[in-house]
């Protein structure tokens, strides 16, 4: 090999490396998840959840908090909802973020964008079942973070249909 071509080789070879190089090089449209997105969910949250009912096939809303601590280098957050009206239905969740912060909960991020409100929006995919009847689907989650605002949605395409279902959303105020 020509000494120039083996330096020129081994300098792509060491930016490859580099993460955050990776990040801009092989992401140009920013689908990673940032530390800033981490620290605004970071807290305490009040607002509500909507769901649909598919059984009754209308939305539900309650009333509903959200705690939002971290782990791991801010690579695992906890999340700890308490609905003041149904308090058996109390729970947690978490959010695990890929070490090169392009996955969330294992589902790869498909688009990071910032909204006119100023506020960033995540959104990842992947195949499912959903519904009572477990039909295959796909799962569209999107996370609209914000200083003040946060809002967490879970949507639903069916397979054989080409319309988006809103199956829950999490909206929240900083409180």
């Amino acid at each position: 090999m020509n000494p120039k071509n083996f330096n020129l080789s081994l300098l792509i070879i060491i930016c490859l490396s580099s993460n955050i190089l990776a990040q801009k090089i092989l992401n140009p449209e920013k689908t990673a998840i940032e530390i800033s997105d981490i620290q605004n969910m970071l807290g305490t949250w009040t607002g509500t959840l909507t769901y649909l009912d598919y059984t009754s096939n209308n939305p539900y809303t309650m009333p509903c908090g959200l705690v939002i601590k971290t782990k791991k280098e801010n690579r695992k957050l906890n999340l700890y909802y308490t609905y003041p009206n149904e308090p058996k239905a109390n729970s947690k969740g978490k959010l695990k973020i890929s070490k090169d912060n392009f996955k969330l909960n294992g589902k790869t991020i498909i688009s990071r964008s910032t909204l006119s409100d100023g506020t960033t929006q995540i959104v990842t995919r992947y195949s499912n079942k959903d519904g009572n009847d477990r039909k295959k689907a796909l799962i569209r989650n999107s996370y609209i973070i914000g200083a003040d605002k946060l809002i967490i949605r879970k949507e639903v395409q069916f397979e054989g249909t080409t319309e988006w279902l809103k199956r829950n959303e999490f909206n929240f105020n900083r409180g």
